[in-house]
């Protein structure tokens, strides 16, 4: 995985991290949400709970800093508009 050879989180990748968790939590939320048994209820109400919690925290970082993340992450030769294809979605 990409994020395994940085040592920190550069600006321009905070976008595309938070989208990784995001679609992280949305599939295994959809995984476990008909689930009957116990730990898996416990799992998916775990999950909910987090990515909750994940929405409050962009919530908070996004109206400061907003643009000038967007900015940063149009900029990366790697990136560019790639990631906000899917957002029209």
């Amino acid at each position: 995985m990409w994020m395994l050879k940085r040592h920190s989180v550069t600006q321009h990748n905070v976008i595309m991290l938070y989208n990784v968790m995001f679609d992280h939590n949305d599939h295994h939320m959809q995984a476990f949400d008909k689930k009957k048994t116990r730990w898996k209820a416990d799992l998916y109400f775990t999950v909910k709970s987090a990515r909750q919690k994940l929405s409050k925290d962009y919530a908070e970082v996004t109206p400061s800093t907003g643009m000038h993340l967007i900015t940063a992450t149009i900029l990366d030769s790697f990136c560019m508009l790639g990631l906000f294809r899917k957002w029209d979605n």
